[in-house]
């Protein structure tokens, strides 16, 4: 492979590209060896995040990717990245990068993740590296006065006696004092050990010098931690008193466990920080229904009963239940249902709904009783709205009593400051405004 780092792009759902052709000239290789790194990390990727078949594919036409974004590593110097559909490349810099990560985290961890450091600017990180490294570092000196501390039962050696002592060593001290152990309110634990492991391996794949320097001085001040072995990287739930330790920990667990950047030669089981994108945008519009009409106006995934199962000769019955993404019941209008759509027909510039999402929205509606349902897409990059949250309708059916309304929402720019924000109070104003 030649020297330096090799980077392509591809935009999700967009006609296939000459990827193969492209990648061989650039690491001097066959085409054969080209289409063979792709496909792998098309598998990583799909096993990372349980997809049942690859979502690269390569042919004649070309390479193209569907249903994941994010950064693939295909080799130690290769790395490809994939645009989500709704972001696009078209202003021809980085905050669509800026604007991804904030997704991601936002959907993998439930929360705003440094929305104050996210901001799109004209010199946006070229890499998602650095700006894992930001958020990382940004979040850790946020806390940094209210240490990341557990209990730990730890061996000392002290005349004062401060913990449990043997009966034979209280009358023979050591020279030294008693041994004894005793339990501790230590830094030196797991969930520090993983958060400085995380820094760590990303600071080789960083690019911007100050961006690595952020990483090492926050390892630094962690100082010498615990070993760390991969099988043992906590997920367990923080205790309440370090809480707010959390998200960090969840991040740097993502980098440890390979949803990070690191890449192994031979043992490339990591795929890079790749997600689902029809999960970001469910997270998302559930997300946002809950800031903008309050959480407890909204109901996320409840089962409804739309009939019964009868398992024949026996007769034996089950309820036929359906899942709506979300059930809005707002202050000032008609509740609703509010189903968040990622593909249809819009992708192929046709604005209409397709008959299988009407279907499913019928069985919504007359599971739950209620007689609107909207289809929240996301607005193509081809087609941007005026502002983030913006929402422009594009059809509605109208069958039995049951009104459809199928609209598309303007997501480029969330990660400015106060992004989310403007952007659910905007989606609920839109869609209080559909509804009367």
């Amino acid at each position: 492979m030649s020297k330096g780092r090799h980077r392509f792009t591809l935009v999700e759902y967009a006609k296939p590209v000459a990827l193969v052709e492209q990648i061989s000239a650039a690491i001097e290789r066959p085409k054969d060896e080209a289409r063979r790194l792709l496909t792998k990390g098309g598998h990583r990727t799909a096993h990372s995040l349980g997809f049942k078949e690859n979502p690269i594919t390569t042919d004649e036409s070309g390479t193209l990717a569907i249903k994941v974004a994010g950064l693939l590593r295909l080799g130690p110097s290769l790395e490809l990245e994939i645009v989500p559909k709704f972001l696009g490349t078209g202003d021809g810099g980085g905050s669509w990068r800026e604007d991804f990560f904030f997704l991601a985290t936002l959907s993998r961890h439930g929360r705003l993740l440094a929305s104050d450091r996210l901001r799109a600017s004209g010199g946006a990180p070229a890499d998602l590296s650095v700006l894992v490294a930001r958020a990382m570092t940004a979040m850790y000196w946020d806390q940094h006065r209210r240490p990341l501390r557990t209990y730990r039962r730890v061996k000392e050696t002290d005349f004062f006696i401060d913990g449990d002592i043997d009966p034979f060593d209280l009358a023979f001290p050591e020279a030294s004092g008693y041994e004894q152990e005793v339990i501790r309110l230590t830094r030196n634990n797991r969930h520090n050990a993983v958060i400085s492991a995380a820094a760590k391996s990303l600071v080789p794949e960083v690019s911007d010098p100050r961006a690595a320097a952020g990483l090492l001085r926050m390892s630094g001040h962690l100082g010498e931690k615990r070993s760390l072995h991969r099988t043992n990287a906590s997920r367990s739930r923080l205790p309440s008193r370090s809480r707010r330790w959390q998200p960090l920990v969840d991040v740097a667990n993502d980098v440890i466990q390979g949803l990070g950047m690191s890449y192994q030669r031979g043992a490339a089981s990591a795929p890079g920080f790749v997600v689902g994108t029809w999960q970001i945008w469910q997270d998302l519009i559930t997300t946002a229904s809950r800031l903008g009409f309050g959480a407890q106006r909204v109901h996320a995934d409840i089962p409804s009963a739309l009939g019964s199962r009868t398992k024949l000769p026996g007769g034996s019955v089950t309820p036929l239940q359906v899942y709506p993404d979300v059930m809005v019941s707002p202050a000032t209008s008609r509740p609703f249902l509010l189903d968040a759509k990622y593909k249809g027909h819009i992708d192929k510039g046709r604005l209409i709904v397709s008959e299988a999402d009407i279907y499913e929205s019928m069985a919504f509606s007359q599971a739950t009783q209620r007689d609107t349902v909207i289809l929240a897409y996301p607005a193509p990059a081809s087609d941007p709205l005026s502002a983030v949250g913006s929402t422009r309708a594009f059809e509605q059916v109208n069958v039995g009593g049951i009104r459809v309304i199928a609209i598309y929402v303007e997501v480029r720019g969330i990660s400015k400051r106060g992004g989310l924000s403007a952007f659910s109070s905007r989606l609920a104003s839109d869609l209080v405004t559909l509804t009367m």
